[in-house]
Parts: structure tokens; C-alpha cells; sequence
């Protein structure tokens, strides 16, 4: 099935599209599956994804334009170099709409965004924008965020169990109640300008 413009897909399954640099606009997806497509470099303009799932996708560089996502999961995909702030996100979702599986997140920008109980989980995520985002009670189990970026960033409540190569500064972040592995903790005092020894 191919995609076209001011249309409404109910349940559908898209299966290997070629999308690249297309445009798709004013469209609404509900229920729907994509996988193993390319809509890398392409564009959603005022869409809206209810219910969705995009398994083993390329959506690198893909321009949001104010779409919409209402519990969108995403396993197995490419998602690098994502403006995300370009998301029409629900004004009263609780919890994040919106949550990440083994995917690449690499060169993305999260900044400002309030994404409570996101999860990222056994994803890549190098140079990662997560600065003052409100990301409490968010799961990122297994994630490499090495070179990722947090700054005045709400952490309270994350489960960071599994996750490596993060760069937290204590004094710059609100990490209470917030749970790390122990040798991984040892990432976090690297802020606080002191020397450890065996």
C-alpha cells in the first residue's frame, strides 16, 4: 500500500516503502505498522500517528513539521538526527507518548521537552541534546549515551540500570531517587572535581 496525502488509514500494515525525501502531509494513521521502511530524509507534515509501531525503520533526517504522536512505539529503527521539538506533542499527556526500543538516536535534540516516563531502552544515543527536558520516571535501561548532553535536566525517578557512558553533572540535574548501577555511578562524580582512589 502506498501513502497519499489528506487520507485516513485505519489499522493498515505498510510493509518495505521507499519513502526517502517524500513528502506526506495531512494524513492520520491509526493502529497502523510500518515495517521495514525507508522514510529517511523525508517529511510527515501535520499528520497524526495514534497507536502506532515502526519496526526495523529508517526515519534518519525525517522532518517532523508539527505531526502529531500519541503512543507511538518505535523497535529497531534508525532515528538519527531528529529534531524532536518539531512534534506536536499532546498539551496533557501524562506519561511519554511516544517510546524507543533498540533504536539509534545519534545527533538528535530532545532540549526542553517534557517527555515524563519516555522510554529509551537498549538504544545508541551519542550526542544526544537532553538538556532542561523534564524526563522524570523515564526508563533507560541498557542505553549508551556516550557524548549525550544533560543540563538543568529532570531525572528524578529514571531507572539508568544497564545504561553506560553518560556525562551527569550532580550539581546541574535533578537526579533524586534515582537509580544507577553501582560501578556505572561512578560516572556521576566525575562532576564533583574529586580524586578516587583504590
Amino acid at each position: 500500500m502506498l501513502l497519499s496525502n489528506n487520507n485516513q488509514y485505519f489499522d493498515e500494515q505498510f510493509n518495505a516503502l521507499q519513502y526517502a525525501e517524500q513528502l506526506t502531509e495531512n494524513s492520520e494513521f491509526e493502529e497502523c505498522t510500518f515495517t521495514d521502511c525507508d522514510f529517511s530524509g523525508g517529511q510527515f507534515k501535520n499528520c497524526r500517528f495514534i497507536e502506532c509501531s515502526f519496526k526495523n525503520c529508517n526515519l534518519s533526517s525525517l522532518k517532523w513539521n508539527y505531526s502529531s504522536l500519541e503512543n507511538v512505539n518505535f523497535s529497531h529503527c534508525k532515528l538519527n538526527s531528529l529534531q524532536w521539538a518539531d512534534v506536536d506533542w499532546p498539551a496533557l499527556s501524562i506519561n511519554a507518548p511516544v517510546s524507543f526500543n533498540y533504536c539509534e538516536l545519534s545527533n538528535s535534540s530532545f532540549f526542553e521537552l517534557t517527555l515524563k516516563a519516555l522510554k529509551l531502552t537498549y538504544c545508541f544515543a551519542k550526542n544526544v541534546d537532553f538538556r532542561h527536558a523534564d524526563l522524570s520516571g523515564s526508563e533507560f535501561t541498557g542505553t549508551d549515551f556516550r557524548d549525550s548532553e544533560f543540563f538543568q535536566t529532570n531525572l528524578t525517578k529514571c531507572d539508568f540500570v544497564g545504561a553506560t557512558a553518560f556525562n551527569i553533572d550532580l550539581n546541574n540535574n535533578i537526579l533524586a531517587n534515582a537509580k544507577f548501577d553501582r560501578f556505572e555511578a561512578l560516572n556521576l562524580l566525575t562532576s564533583l572535581n574529586i580524586e578516587l582512589c583504590d
